[in-house]
């Protein structure tokens, strides 16, 4: 038996690699899982390709917009009909990191690509909680998993506009730990450092490459199935009276 047997699950962004990987793990682990992302065929060839290894109905595979309240409310109710009720949300889905914003200077980034990342990574995170927090509360039952970065906690010269949303999504976990606690729901944040990723790399050479891994004690970057395993657990009950909490999936590079 799987530490997430029959719990119900929502992963956004499902049709990149680390929430692809997420629902993957979940699945492995005994979760029913609502998969969501806007890049609906990718998606629907990842949904293909489960219903290959688990059973057709622990997988519920839909387009997701989280910037759209729209689109997550009828996500969200898609899953109560076809799950009956929301144990987990992993809010997986951010901005697409756009090397040209990643490298502009505080002088020249304008309001409207702040706020295009914001509307992402933290407005859609924001929605998600909004519209199953009280599914959750009526079950006495639930996970939020959010997800930031090592800059929102270290700090970096690069990447503001990613940094800004990011450092906000703590600021949601720790309000959720304080709000809901009482009705059985914790919250957790994951600070992920360098993940490797075919977005995350193909923009890089061999020599950034290098030098990013090498600022872990490990010596390397980290892989999506190291992320996916750490929010597995914290989505079982194993960690009960842990909440509010950032973890940081870093390999050591920021200790504090």
């Amino acid at each position: 038996m799987g530490i997430l047997e029959g719990k119900r699950a929502i992963v956004t962004g499902s049709s990149g690699e680390i929430g692809k990987t997420v629902v993957e793990e979940f699945l492995k682990e005994g979760a029913y899982v609502a998969a969501g992302a806007r890049r609906t065929h990718i998606l629907e060839e990842y949904a293909a390709n489960w219903k290959k290894h688990f059973a057709a109905d622990r997988i519920y595979a839909d387009f997701l917009d989280v910037s759209d309240e729209k689109s997550v409310i009828n996500f969200v109710s898609k899953t109560q009909e076809v799950f009956g009720r929301i144990d987990a949300v992993v809010n997986v889905a951010g901005h697409v990191l756009e090397p040209k914003l990643w490298n502009k200077s505080i002088a020249d980034i304008t309001v409207d690509e702040i706020i295009s990342v914001i509307k992402v990574d933290l407005i859609g995170s924001f929605l998600m909680v909004k519209h199953t927090v009280k599914v959750m509360k009526k079950h006495g039952y639930g996970v939020f998993v959010n997800f930031s970065s090592t800059p929102a906690i270290a700090g970096y010269d690069k990447g503001l506009p990613y940094t800004l949303a990011k450092a906000a999504i703590l600021g949601l976990t720790k309000h959720i730990a304080w709000e809901y606690g009482r009705y059985g729901i914790r919250a957790y944040t994951l600070a992920l450092g360098s993940i490797e990723t075919e977005p995350s790399v193909k923009w890089l050479t061999p020599h950034e490459y290098q030098i990013l891994a090498r600022e872990s004690p490990l010596g390397r970057w980290g892989r999506p199935a190291e992320v996916a395993a750490i929010v597995a657990f914290l989505c079982s009950e194993k960690p009960s009276f842990v909440n509010g909490q950032t973890i940081v999936v870093d390999g050591g590079a920021v200790l504090y």
